[in-house]
């Protein structure tokens, strides 16, 4: 929920102005917009990566964030997936790792969410992007977060997996997470 939040850019140019708006669990809110418009800001604000300059932000403390660069923003490459799985938990874990428990977990997010790799010990760099995609929406919905913040999720992949990860958000959504998601494909937020 956002209550009159406002967000100025490093630049010193205001990026969102006054939103006010709500994601109810159990329903996906598409955003649209022309690139570079603000949603970058939005979606970091609702996913709690970004704090607004004015105004409230209520954000569950179990949220997930897909951002659309996978690369740059979701995974480092050269990690294993183990590697990669256990950095969602990063600044929040207590204590020794429990390496065991999050290959368990990890090869779990690779079946659920169909992830072609050669194992739990592969660089997520060695996945498709396809692959990526689904390891970072699998990652970002494990333990059942009560919402989901998602941006540009099928930008650069193949018609196969874009449909994969739209029944993903469908079915977060019918499993009662609240959903945000911006695509710079009208047609396919009006899809959702």
């Amino acid at each position: 929920s956002l209550d009159r939040v406002s967000v100025t850019d490093d630049r010193g140019v205001r990026r969102l102005r006054e939103v006010s708006m709500d994601v109810r669990a159990g329903e996906i809110v598409g955003i649209a917009g022309i690139e570079g418009s603000g949603q970058h800001e939005l979606l970091r604000v609702l996913a709690g990566r970004l704090a607004p300059d004015t105004g409230h932000a209520r954000i569950p403390v179990h949220t997930g964030f897909v951002p659309e660069d996978r690369l740059r923003d979701a995974l480092i490459p050269a990690m294993t997936l183990v590697e990669n799985l256990a950095l969602k938990e990063a600044g929040c874990a207590r204590g020794s790792v429990q390496w065991t428990s999050y290959e368990a977990r990890t090869l779990a997010t690779l079946r659920e969410h169909d992830v072609r790799s050669t194992g739990v010990h592969s660089p997520a760099g060695a996945l498709s992007g396809g692959n990526q995609q689904k390891f970072v929406l699998g990652r970002e919905l494990e333990g059942s977060p009560e919402a989901l913040v998602v941006e540009n999720p099928t930008r650069g992949l193949d018609v196969r997996s874009a449909a994969n990860v739209l029944s993903e958000l469908r079915s977060a959504r019918a499993a009662g997470v609240a959903v945000a998601m911006y695509s710079a494909d009208l047609d396919e937020v009006l899809e959702v």
